[in-house]
């Protein structure tokens, strides 16, 4: 008996100086959120969960956990959970209730990536009547008795995942308030992720790690490998760095899931044991199918689930049947083709009504959707002559221009008319200017102009 005292004072003085160990559990994978509340995310189904671990079976006073949990994972995007933990060593034991909660953020193609946290409230007890003396009296120094103390922590997480693969971070004791008898809470660290090698038939390969770190203890790896046959039935091993060597096995029967793992000690410490058990039984509750807007289309499939809508468009509405969804319609009251974006066009003229000063005569963009039957550049309803092609200056009218007045025709001609007595002194009697062209040469066998033609040139552009 002074052995088992002097071992469990022993821990105790341990868990002072490190702070307080977290449990073991070597079936994590089955209820990632005992160690990370952001893997609520990754859960599909409501379930409760019981997990038994009896460390060193066999051994007087060695450790031993029961937890509950329960997932309601009903909303889209925000999970919830809560879970209940008995943990008991020899004298000492915890009563730990947690609240967790995850939010996910969906990211390209089937990725997610969610947060999480839990807040938790324990009650440490120490029971001092265990401890005796070698003749089975209490201890006079120590007295009987039970002491009781309460403290409570917080932890955070972080989580990115895919149906075939995933990656999770967590700081379980990120925020503490330790109670006076575990007067520390270290804090603990969890760097864990998977992989989903999918076969024919339901059978895959699933490798997993975890890497751990408590303070100033050294860190730890888990390296798991688990076989799935069918869906069915699955085994495995795990392997915990200067811990113990694991086997797996499990059973996944309908909406239950249980799973068993013997854990061997491979560390220094030689504890005469039957080993460690570990137990976890898993119930999914069937969840009925969400809808919310009552349009006949699950919530899980609807694009829009808080607004009732058609099939063809994902659950999203179409007010005024155009087939375009009213969160892309520019027009969700008026029946409109999706080249306009959902916007009527009465007059088929490429503008849209709400844009078309003339809606119901088919016209031009630049004239916002007014016509221009003759082409002449000026809009119908201010041509005074919308048949006829005429300049912009006799407001499109084909009218004879004033004397010396120049206009471009659709030859690009130019034309001058002149009285005798502005005449070049070279031009005899030519009704208009392209007649000096005739005059004008170049020098014999090159691009050089004549000087006379020169000086025509520069008549010409005197008169211009």
């Amino acid at each position: 008996m002074r052995k088992l005292i002097i071992f469990f004072c022993f821990i105790f003085l341990s868990s002072l100086l490190y702070g307080q160990q977290l449990p073991q559990y070597s079936l994590y994978m089955l209820n990632e959120v005992i160690v990370n509340p952001a893997a609520l995310s990754k859960e599909k189904n409501n379930k409760v969960t019981l997990m038994l671990t009896d460390q060193w079976s066999g051994f007087e006073g060695a450790p031993t956990t029961q937890s509950i949990s329960y997932n309601h994972l009903n909303h889209n995007k925000f999970k919830a959970g809560i879970s209940l933990m008995n943990d008991v060593t020899f004298n000492i034991s915890v009563l730990n209730a947690t609240l967790s909660g995850s939010y996910s953020i969906p990211l390209q193609g089937k990725d997610r990536f969610a947060f999480g946290a839990s807040a938790s409230i324990m009650q440490h007890r120490f029971d001092n009547s265990v401890l005796k003396t070698a003749t089975g009296a209490l201890d006079p120094a120590i007295g009987g008795g039970v002491d009781k103390q309460t403290g409570s922590s917080v932890a955070a997480g972080f989580y990115y995942y895919h149906p075939d693969y995933y990656i999770g971070f967590s700081v379980p004791n990120i925020v503490a308030i330790p109670s006076s008898i575990s007067d520390q809470n270290e804090n603990h660290y969890y760097l864990n992720s998977g992989v989903n090698i999918n076969f024919k038939d339901n059978n895959k390969i699933i490798p997993s790690l975890m890497i751990k770190k408590q303070g100033a203890l050294p860190m730890q790896f888990d390296l798991n490998l688990r076989g799935v046959y069918h869906d069915f039935l699955w085994t495995g091993v795990s392997f915990r760095t200067g811990d113990a060597i694991v086997a797996l096995f499990g059973i996944n029967y309908g909406q239950s899931v249980f799973g068993y793992s013997y854990d061997i000690t491979t560390s220094t410490i030689s504890i005469p044991s039957a080993g460690t058990h570990n137990l976890v039984y898993s119930y999914k509750f069937k969840v009925k199918p969400k809808d919310r807007d009552k349009d006949g289309i699950l919530d899980s499939v609807d694009v829009c689930p808080k607004i009732p809508g058609i099939i063809a468009l994902q659950g999203c509405p179409d007010k005024d049947k155009d087939g375009i969804k009213d969160s892309e319609d520019e027009c969700p009251e008026e029946f409109g083709l999706k080249i306009n974006n959902g916007c009527p066009d009465k007059d088929s003229d490429g503008v849209i009504d709400k844009n078309d000063e003339c809606p119901e005569t088919p016209g031009l963009l630049k004239f916002k959707g007014c016509p221009d039957r003759d082409g002449d550049g000026l809009q119908d309803r201010l041509d005074e002559c919308p048949d006829e092609f005429g300049p912009l200056m006799n407001k499109g009218c084909p009218k004879s221009p004033a004397p010396d007045t120049i206009f471009i025709t659709i030859v690009d001609t130019v034309y001058v008319s002149v009285n005798d007595e502005d005449m070049p002194i070279f031009i005899k009697a030519p009704e208009d200017l392209k007649e000096v062209f005739k005059y004008i040469k170049f020098q014999y066998d090159r691009y050089v102009l004549t000087q006379s033609s020169k000086s025509v040139l520069d008549q010409v552009a005197d008169y211009m």
